[in-house]
């Protein structure tokens, strides 16, 4: 199956509020401060509910508040994952004949660290299941530490096999929240909420795949971590992902759903509601992409307010800044002030 890197992928603010709630809660606001500059990651997203991260400040950001906590999982849970954790536990799966087997070891090796939840593993209906099930009921959940269990679960089953494993789908034992189109490529896969307990889906028949990785692999695995585990590759199943790919590959075009359908050979009205499937419409991942490029540029490049308005397909730059300030929270001018402020 064909895939495409998601090299201009952002991520919602809630990760950097996330990761940077232990090391406040911990250390103070001065070394927090010191752990966004680290990350070039200006201050003042902080106060922008809609800011967004580029994918290597989140991957800098999250490594950095790991270093600062020595915790692996950046103080989400009850115990802190120490540093070199996932290095152990990557090498106790090595051996393993299958994904299934290294799967089970995995849960043990968790078990024996978390005090909050224990981690549950079965079969039925051709399915594997993992789950996160609370030691105490009525513990209150962390949405960030939901997330990146089951991120974690998946991405290391994926690079187990070589290839993004198949993702069923992944429950989550919270509301829908507000930054849910991250999920789209985050979760390659259906996604519900409101569930009685965490848990994430693959096939049995993936699961059963025999792998062999060296332990050479492991190190450009860990060395890259947390990056090859969160933004692993995304499949072209996705409606999301697919429309995504075609207008990167037209974004100065004024492309319209009609332009998809025939691409795709399919219909407007099919379309249509594979977007609704997913929770999301062809608009979104238009704004979503076209507001991604323009995080990135403004943050890596000094190409001009115009230029890059023209660049995304707008006719004007005035509309391209209106567009940005209600997609970030902020004009694309204040934006790359401050990640510049935070360069000096």
């Amino acid at each position: 199956m064909k895939i495409f890197r998601q090299s201009t992928l952002t991520v919602s603010a809630h990760f950097l509020h996330g990761m940077l709630q232990s090391v406040l809660t911990h250390h103070g606001e001065q070394v927090a401060a010191h752990v966004l500059a680290s990350a070039t990651i200006p201050q003042s997203l902080l106060n922008q509910p809609d800011a967004r991260l580029t994918r290597q400040q989140y991957v800098t950001l999250y490594r950095t508040v790991a270093a600062t906590l020595d915790d692996e999982m950046l103080g989400l849970w009850s115990r802190p994952i120490r540093t070199g954790t996932l290095k152990y536990l990557m090498l106790s799966l090595l051996d393993a004949p299958t994904v299934l087997v290294a799967l089970h070891r995995f849960v043990r090796f968790w078990n024996l660290l978390l005090d909050d939840y224990r981690v549950q593993i079965s079969s039925k209906n051709n399915l594997v299941r993992l789950a996160l099930i609370e030691r105490t009921p009525g513990a209150q959940v962390n949405l960030l530490g939901h997330e990146l269990m089951m991120k974690l679960i998946h991405g290391i089953a994926s690079w187990l096999l070589g290839r993004e494993i198949i993702l069923h789908r992944v429950e989550f034992r919270f509301a829908k929240p507000r930054h849910f189109e991250d999920y789209t490529f985050l979760y390659p896969g259906e996604v519900s909420f409101h569930a009685d307990v965490t848990s994430i889906y693959f096939s049995y028949q993936d699961c059963a795949e025999l792998f062999k990785r060296e332990k050479h692999d492991l190190w450009a695995f860990l060395k890259r971590a947390p990056e090859d585990w969160t933004f692993s590759t995304s499949h072209r199943a996705s409606i999301g992902a697919r429309t995504r790919e075609y207008l990167e590959q037209n974004i100065g075009q004024p492309v319209t759903i009609r332009d998809l359908a025939q691409t795709l050979h399919s219909s407007v009205r099919t379309l249509n509601r594979r977007f609704a499937d997913e929770g999301t419409h062809f608009q979104a991942v238009k704004d979503g992409l076209r507001r991604d490029i323009a995080v990135h540029r403004l943050t890596n490049s000094n190409t001009s307010i115009a230029v890059l308005a023209f660049d995304l397909g707008f006719s004007d730059a005035t509309g391209f800044c209106r567009a940005f300030k209600h997609w970030t929270g902020s004009s694309p001018s204040e934006y790359r002030k401050g990640t510049r402020q935070e360069e000096e």
